[in-house]
């Protein structure tokens, strides 16, 4: 990373770039060694220039001229590197070093602003000159020197005394003057002032805080902060002090406890909020002291501590007011009860489970008010795309409602699994009966499963010989799309004899970290090999690989051997029957 005091110097190094290279090579093979040009920049007293190298071109030189002429009044020639203040940044392999450097402090003939050029040799010792690369403000330095503040303030008593002396220092030789009639600015958090000083550099009034100001986080007292400086300059230019102040507690009054509307809207609420004097007399807040109607809207008291905001109507749940604390203030809050007007709507998150089968279900509490007579009212369930804008009708309910208010919980189940996304109940509202919020549910899945391979070997094979089960089980990422290996899975190996409907377990195999799993059995029977998947409590969906049928050739009558027709042997315990038959994957 560059010095931090060259953080801007790409952005500055701008400011009268209007020239460009001056000098070209006159050889073919001589060319300029950083064709792009310096990033330079200048402050009050130096400049800097950066080729983003710590190798300096050769007999590097700084030219100030004043602007419309060609002859330089100044020729800088020896420099200092910026110390790296971070030469971890953005990393100890990645950082380039030391690529600044800066002049000393100039000492110039006169004040002005000076054109900057840039010069240095080429790859072949010709010279190349890079014009008006930045423009060098050489003006009186404005300071502040001294600043008192005088007063233990509080929120009745806001007003202190300021002294303060200002100078102006002369880069030539260092030399500081009053600065006389000169505009300086006091500024807090919540307001600025402009002073201005008489003959001697000085000024001496009254200042008041708006009572509204808020801590210094960089202390650990009631305080509030002063910045006092030049005006046009930045507060390195200036002093600033924290002044303590002193602290009192608020109270709020509402002017109803309650506030009526449709659930879902927005409904009109006043008040004032006070504060106690040190004879515990109630009295107005300052214009502008922050409230909020908590975790949702900001505003500010008015004249006398007045103040009206809107109020979220979200069935009956209560609402929370706040005075925020500042230095003068103590925080203070409030609580309203919205009363809903006739309307109807959700405020739980809708409840949304996926089984392993890819089915859902979807449940949430409908909420009703003042209905003015029984009724019956249509809901939507609606699904979102991960990714989609747009809410799509699933399935309309139907939820008889009685009058006045009443909560019933609606559920809808057995649905198709629609992907990744968002579920929602929403009540659309008639003309009689305005519509409520609808929040959204979590975002919902589970990760599909899939058999890329299944294989029952060898085929055909002798009855009662050995028959290798092999097959790999695969998981797919909802979020890439990429499928993986699924390990420590459990995998049911199932048999299905020809001329038979029903399946059995045969055995159990357990995926590895690769996915794959192998069982051997013994083969009694023409039939059907399937792997089945069952999935698990929460991420997976069941899968059945494809069907592989193996002809198992018995040995002739009276052979040794077992008989055709003879019963299966299982290794992998009693067999029951399956409770899914669809092939997948």
């Amino acid at each position: 990373m560059r010095r931090r005091t060259l953080s801007a110097l790409c952005a500055l190094g701008a400011l009268g770039a209007l020239g460009g290279v001056l000098a070209a090579p006159t050889a073919a093979q001589a060319a300029d060694p950083h064709p792009s040009g310096p990033s330079v920049r200048t402050d009050e007293t130096r400049i800097y220039v950066d080729f983003g190298t710590s190798t300096l071109p050769k007999d590097l030189k700084v030219l100030l001229r004043e602007p419309g002429t060609e002859t330089p009044v100044a020729t800088i020639t020896e420099f200092d590197f910026v110390e790296d203040p971070d030469p971890c940044m953005p990393s100890c392999q990645d950082d380039s070093g030391e690529t600044a450097v800066e002049t000393t402090p100039l000492r110039l003939a006169d004040l002005g602003r000076y054109a900057v050029d840039i010069e240095y040799d080429g790859t072949e010792g010709e010279s190349i000159l890079h014009k008006d690369e930045a423009v060098f403000d050489y003006h009186l330095i404005p300071q502040v020197k001294t600043f008192e503040v005088s007063g233990k303030p509080d929120v009745e008593h806001r007003t202190v005394t300021v002294k303060a002396d200002a100078t102006l220092r002369d880069p030539r030789d260092g030399a500081e003057t009053p600065m006389a009639d000169g505009r300086l600015v006091l500024e807090t958090t919540a307001a600025k002032t402009g002073l201005t000083t008489d003959a001697a550099g000085h000024v001496e009034r009254s200042f008041t805080f708006t009572g509204t100001e808020q801590h210094d986080t960089t202390t650990y007292q009631n305080d509030v902060r002063l910045v006092l400086r030049p005006a046009g300059e930045d507060a390195a230019h200036g002093l600033t002090r924290q002044v303590e102040v002193g602290y009192t507690t608020t109270d709020i009054t509402l002017d109803s406890p309650t506030v009526r509307g449709a659930d879902g809207t927005d409904a009109p609420l006043s008040g004032r909020a006070t504060y106690r004097d040190s004879n515990g007399v109630s009295k107005p807040v300052p214009v502008g002291t922050p409230m909020s109607v908590y975790n949702v809207r900001t505003f500010k008291a008015g004249e006398d501590g007045r103040f009206t905001t809107q109020v979220p109507v979200y069935g009956t749940r209560q609402q929370k007011i706040a005075l925020h604390g500042t230095p003068w203030l103590s925080t203070r809050y409030a609580l309203v009860s919205p009363d809903p007007t006739t309307s109807a709507g959700f405020h739980r998150l809708p409840t949304v489970t996926v089984s392993r089968y890819e089915k859902v279900t979807v449940s949430s509490v409908f909420d009703r008010y003042d209905l003015p007579a029984s009724t019956t009212l249509t809901v939507n369930l609606q699904f979102k795309a991960q990714g989609a804008t747009t809410w799509v009708t699933k399935k309309t309910i139907d939820s008889p409602a009685i009058a006045g208010d009443s909560s019933r919980t609606v559920t809808a189940a057995d649905l198709p699994y629609q992907g990744v996304g968002v579920w929602r109940f929403q009540f659309p509202g008639t003309e009689q009966i305005p519509a409520g919020p609808a929040p959204e549910s979590y975002t919902v899945y589970r990760r599909m499963t899939a058999f890329p391979e299944f294989n029952a070997n060898p085929e055909p094979v002798k009855a009662g010989a050995p028959l290798t089960i092999t097959g790999k089980l695969n998981t797919k990422n909802e979020d890439d799309g990429q499928w993986s290996a699924l390990a420590d899975a459990r995998i049911d190996i199932c048999f299905r004899a020809k001329g038979t409907t029903t399946w059995r377990v045969a055995g159990v195999a357990v995926t590895g970290k690769d996915g794959r799993f192998t069982k051997t059995l013994k083969a009694t029977k023409d039939g059907d090999w399937q792997a089945k998947y069952d999935g698990d409590e929460w991420n997976h969906f069941y899968s059945n690989s494809r069907l592989d049928f193996v002809d198992v050739q018995l040995p002739p009558r009276g052979s040794s051997g077992q008989p055709a027709g003879g019963e299966a042997t299982w290794r992998g315990g009693p067999a029951v029957s399956m409770r899914h038959s669809a092939s997948r994957g």
